[in-house]
């Protein structure tokens, strides 16, 4: 197996330059640039990227994973937001592209109020307009389980590579995800993995809410023990949602009543506690947060 670890280093920061400084101590390379110095990537212009973001990651060796945009995450009848963010697509495609970035995330629409099932003939319409502008760029749209978007449960995905693998659309697995809508994340690996190229990296627990990795329900252990098998070759991006526990913890621990108003949580973050050996008074930072991710999975990718 050979694994590139990547990150949403804005889970940690904003300030690109702190996202890059952040990667090199760790020892990376790669970051999924999503919000960079205030702004999400989508909502910069080429110029802009080739002007700002370009030197930064040439002068520091710093390469793109994939592009965490927000394409897909929109209301499955919003006319509006879908002409808005195909001509987004278009620009991401171009950054992708003088990035030397293969992959860009996309997801498949909120589904609202409506049966998710009844929309798949619109999702399917809308995804093939995507991935014609994606067509013989070079650049690869990667669906994401969003809890809510339409491919947010396996046998939905299934149906998506159905209809669009032969328009170009691949697939990444969150397990966290997966967890928040009450799938068996053993079952899912089983059922998508060969149709997987790309794994986020984040873990929860039993009570929907983001933990460090391997505290929670995501089957990390057994799905890196199976991707050895498979000799898997790619990336895993870190994103572990730091700022539930690194900035809810003291709120939902010390603000009167907010352990029976946010119980899931108050219980979540004592799995934490546990799991890390710190006291009920101990907090930590957004950054502590994110490198306990990375130093976990760089010692489940060794064993």
């Amino acid at each position: 197996m050979k694994v590139q670890i990547s990150g949403f280093y804005d889970e940690v920061t904003s300030d690109f330059n702190k996202q890059i400084a952040l990667a090199k101590e760790l020892g990376g390379e790669y970051i999924c640039p999503r919000n960079v110095d205030g702004k999400n990537i989508a909502d910069y212009s080429y110029e802009e990227f080739k002007v700002s973001i370009l030197p930064r990651m040439i002068d520091n060796g710093i390469k793109f994973s994939s592009i965490g945009s927000p394409i897909g995450k929109v209301g499955i009848n919003d006319e509006a937001g879908y002409e808005k963010q195909k001509k987004q697509l278009e620009t991401l495609i171009r950054i992708a592209k003088k990035a030397k970035c293969k992959y860009i995330r996309i997801f498949s629409f909120f589904y609202g109020s409506e049966d998710p099932d009844s929309c798949l003939d619109k999702v399917v319409t809308k995804m093939k307009g995507f991935l014609e502008i994606a067509k013989d760029s070079g650049v690869t749209l990667l669906h994401e389980n969003e809890k809510k978007v339409f491919g947010d449960v396996p046998s939905r995905v299934l149906k998506l590579y159905e209809h669009l693998k032969d328009d170009g659309l691949e697939f990444i697995f969150d397990s966290s995800n997966y967890v928040q809508c009450d799938v068996n994340v053993k079952e899912a690996f089983d059922m998508l993995k060969d149709i997987t190229v790309y794994y986020h990296i984040k873990d929860c627990s039993e009570y929907k809410v983001e933990v460090p990795l391997g505290v929670g329900k995501g089957e990390y252990q057994y799905i890196i023990e199976e991707l050895k098998k498979r000799y898997y070759e790619g990336f895993m991006t870190l994103e572990p949602h730091t700022w539930k526990y690194a900035v809810l913890k003291p709120i939902v621990y010390f603000v009167p009543f907010m352990p029976f108003i946010m119980s899931n949580y108050f219980k979540a973050f004592r799995l934490v506690d546990k799991a890390k050996g710190l006291g009920f008074f101990k907090c930590v930072s957004r950054k502590e947060v994110f490198v306990w991710q990375y130093k976990t999975l760089e010692e489940m990718i060794k064993e």
